[in-house]
């Protein structure tokens, strides 16, 4: 079976037993690109591997769902592709690690807005495969997630939003996680002044976070 998604990836010059694998998740109308500069600032042991989403809304443009803000409140988003994008990418991060023999390893996913409502969606429901989850930006999405309660596995995540977001209101991640954080997850979750993007604050504190755990 090959991979289904374009990526790019960074291989560190450590011995297979000290590797840890963290996969990118873009936002809306970017591409694998866009987060791989990361791998400048991601701790030196981790493999790094940047996946484009699979739907192309333009030129070097890609989405993991379609969205649609005219469509209304209840279906601003196509469900469909969104749940079709998390198999894809779960089978993909499965055929990746196969491939790098690193199948006894959790990983770690990092996202930015779109992005990172897949990321907590992907974490929520595959604990044993997912270990860390950085959702930057974005929020988690009760409608596109199978909530796996009764998971011996902790996941442990660090979430980051500008509270001057305009594309996404920081009410919606703030919403969020309320509704889960009782629950077998660790979280960090840190407001910055800004808006959708990543600053050099949230940046510092994303990657000190990823030192530490």
């Amino acid at each position: 079976m090959s991979k289904k998604l374009r990526y790019k990836i960074y291989k560190p010059n450590q011995t297979k037993n000290d590797l840890n694998i963290i996969f990118l998740l873009h936002g809306y109308g970017s591409n694998e690109e866009d987060l791989f500069s990361l791998k400048d600032f991601i701790p030196p042991n981790y493999i790094v591997i940047s996946l484009r989403g699979p739907i192309s809304i333009g030129f070097s443009s890609y989405a993991w769902y379609s969205i649609n803000f005219e469509n209304g409140i209840d279906n601003w988003f196509d469900k469909d592709e969104a749940i079709k994008s998390k198999n894809i990418i779960i089978k993909d991060i499965l055929l990746h690690m196969e491939d790098l023999d690193l199948m006894n390893k959790r990983v770690s996913l990092l996202g930015f807005s779109q992005g990172a409502i897949l990321s907590w969606s992907l974490g929520i429901e595959y604990p044993h495969l997912i270990k860390k989850i950085l959702p930057l930006s974005g929020f988690y999405n009760s409608e596109i997630t199978n909530y796996n309660l009764n998971s011996n596995f902790k996941l442990e995540c660090f979430s980051s939003h500008g509270i001057h977001d305009s594309v996404i209101p920081i009410s919606w991640s703030r919403k969020g996680i309320e509704c889960i954080k009782n629950n077998n997850i660790g979280i960090t979750f840190k407001e910055y002044e800004s808006g959708h993007e990543i600053n050099n604050e949230n940046l510092k504190d994303l990657i000190d976070w990823l030192y530490r755990n």
